[in-house]
């Protein structure tokens, strides 16, 4: 609950969250807005992404913010000064085969040990997709505790269904036995994940990095080094490319 508002979780995908609001929507609640990384948002009435709507929606919120005298950068920066930066960062490394592919996410695992921190940020939780792991729930399974220097707070583990944040260790979210994905929920906020491509040999990675608030724009520039600090924590404390022969992108 944040503001008076519920958050739902799905995966990724608007198969999932359409099917979500229309599972909502019909026990008489009202869904606002849903929106996926990749870029997509799912305004109103409709249970697709609609670009058409959103136009609309922007606007709409333009021409208010016009005739307050302010930009829609200058509302961002509002929000950005109330709650702290959000900032979101993702991108992938070439995986030489699936074998590859499969030691690495294994080895993440070390009999369910995970790592304990991200740079220098403690890992406050890991959630595993590919085999059922999360330790921010009661019976967690051993993952590693740091992501760099940062604790791991809890682990979601999409793949085994584990995640240590739920009171019974299962994830909220459907099992993805079938792909690797492993979630880091980190002790400052931070959240990791990496997951293997369903479709190309890559291992993605995204990071979202979160600020206190009293942020303004004049802090971006630093809070953007934190991101690449971070970027670099995931690769070298997750991915480590060296050690299993990945290959950047271009």
């Amino acid at each position: 609950m944040f503001l008076g508002f519920k958050n739902v979780l799905t995966l990724t995908g608007f198969k999932w969250m359409g099917n979500k609001t229309a599972e909502l929507r019909a026990q008489g609640k009202t869904v606002i807005l849903a929106w996926e990384e990749s870029i997509g948002y799912m305004p109103g009435n409709s249970l697709d992404k609609d670009g058409i709507n959103c136009t609309g929606v922007y606007a709409e919120m333009a021409s208010w913010l016009h005739g307050q005298g302010k930009t829609v950068l200058d509302q961002l920066y509002t929000i950005y000064n109330k709650y702290g930066f959000h900032l979101i960062r993702s991108s992938y490394w070439f995986t030489p085969s699936k074998e590859t592919t499969k030691r690495l996410f294994d080895s993440l695992r070390k009999d369910k040990k995970y790592p304990e921190k991200v740079g220098g940020v403690a890992v406050k939780s890991v959630r595993d997709l590919t085999i059922g792991y999360d330790n921010s729930q009661p019976d967690n399974k051993p993952y590693p505790e740091k992501v760099g220097g940062v604790a791991v707070k809890s682990v979601r583990d999409l793949t085994i269904g584990y995640d240590n944040s739920q009171p019974d260790n299962k994830p909220t979210l459907p099992l993805s036995t079938t792909s690797e994905m492993i979630t880091f929920f980190l002790a400052n906020g931070n959240v990791a994940t990496i997951r293997a491509s369903g479709t190309e040999p890559k291992i993605k990675y995204y990071m979202e990095l979160k600020t206190p608030p009293g942020k303004t724009a004049s802090d971006l520039a630093e809070v953007t080094k934190e991101l690449d600090q971070l970027e670099k924590d995931v690769v070298d404390t997750l991915l480590r490319p060296q050690e299993f022969g990945l290959i950047p992108r271009k």
